[in-house]
């Protein structure tokens, strides 16, 4: 295992030159994109990796204390502070860093055991073999159960390059205990060797993991912007021509699909007599209610000017029914809007997928429906007939008060 041979000096100069710079990078960034929780603690950890190589090469020409034990107790934080970041960056629990950080005083009181009562080099590289392997498996373990929505690649890159360090810190270490005292630890063997140059590599790989993490968060929220609509944050149009198919061949399977579609009533007297401001207010207060009240599995979609359309899949006109009746209460009773006495009312249509209809002609039915809740008065659930038969109108008990 002797017969080839790495600079462990060299190797140590490549550390700290490539962990400090991708540290200045993802701190610059921090600073200069929106804030990303983690980040800058992830940026410290890098930067830890790398100055505890450098105090590190002062072995010889400085006190053991700066030399050995310091430069290692910010090794170990370092890796440390990899998990904290980590846990934070993916939303995983802060319980995977309670074992580590109860460890990290354990082990520097065992760095200043065997550097001052019973000197050990042998003995301290199987300690920090075995802090860095428990934090780099339970950092793999963190990363791999974050609750974050990442790009799964990344996630796996990141969590496999922990893993596979670990993994060799717990060989090193078993390879230490069974082996001979070390004497001088810059000309040991390979495997301590080969120990700075997967340092480089896992420092690479977690730093082209987590850049790529973020540029993939990046371009999920450019692509959802570009499917929001700005002002209520509702799905807008754009959205509806993406989504609706894979919607429609699902209902199909289903044979089910519901829509109710609704709009404020009186929305341009609103705007006529308050302003658009407070129009836009009451527009955004309207969206808020109606994703309160809304599931998950339904979709909202701004349709056009004040029109809201919601779609239900695998829902049947009596389930959207009562949700349109529950939505046309809830905004009833949603308050004040920008401190104005303003009173909100929708009107609401609501239909169902015929066998063989197409889309359009389910949005025509429940557009339809729509306007005859305008004609019977406002504030009014109508549903449109699931049969050809003539449309029959379905009036809800009347509302507390009269709203013209």
């Amino acid at each position: 295992m002797d017969s080839f041979t790495l600079d462990i000096r060299t190797l140590n100069f490549i550390i700290i030159l490539f962990s400090c710079i991708y540290s200045a990078g993802f701190l610059l960034y921090q600073r200069s994109q929106k804030k990303i929780s983690g980040l800058g603690l992830f940026a410290l950890s890098l930067l830890f990796i790398g100055i505890g190589p450098l105090v590190l090469s002062f072995r010889g020409t400085t006190s053991n204390w700066l030399s050995i034990i310091i430069a290692n107790a910010i090794i170990m934080l370092g890796f440390q502070l990899v998990l904290h970041s980590l846990c934070l960056f993916r939303k995983s629990s802060l319980k995977y860093t309670y074992f580590t950080y109860a460890c990290y005083p354990l082990s520097i009181s065992l760095f200043y055991y065997y550097s001052h009562i019973v000197p050990s080099i042998k003995a301290r590289v199987i300690v920090i073999s075995v802090f860095v392997a428990i934090s780099t498996i339970i950092t793999a373990i963190a990363t791999l159960n974050g609750k974050q929505k990442d790009l799964k690649i990344a996630v796996w890159m990141m969590s496999s390059s922990l893993f596979l360090y670990g993994t060799f810190m717990v060989f090193r270490a078993t390879w230490s205990a069974l082996s001979e005292e070390i004497h001088n630890f810059m000309y040991a063997g390979l495997l301590h060797q080969l120990t700075f140059l997967f340092s480089i590599l896992l420092v690479v790989a977690m730093s082209f993991s987590m850049l790529w993490m973020i540029n993939a968060r990046l371009v999920r929220s450019i692509r959802e912007v570009s499917r929001r609509d700005p002002l209520t944050q509702l799905y807008n149009r754009h959205a509806l021509e993406r989504v609706l198919p894979r919607i429609l061949v699902e209902s199909h399977k289903a044979m089910s699909l519901s829509i109710i579609m609704t709009d404020i009533d009186n929305f341009k007297s609103i705007n006529d007599k308050h302003g658009h401001l407070v129009g836009d207010k009451a527009l955004i207060r309207v969206a808020k209610v109606i994703n309160t009240v809304t599931r998950p599995c339904h979709f909202v979609f701004r349709f056009g000017g004040d029109e809201i359309l919601i779609i239900l899949p695998n829902s049947h006109l009596e389930e959207a029914n009562i949700l349109a009746e529950s939505l046309r209460k809830s905004i009833f009773t949603c308050g004040l809007v920008d401190n104005i006495e303003l009173p909100l009312t929708s009107s609401f249509g609501v239909a169902s997928l015929r066998d063989g209809e197409s889309w359009e002609s389910l949005v025509s039915r429940a557009d339809q429906a729509l306007y005859h809740a305008k004609e019977l008065g406002r504030n009014t659930v109508v549903t449109s007939p699931q049969h050809m038969e003539p449309r029959k109108i379905h009036q809800v008990a009347p509302c507390d008060k009269a709203i013209s």
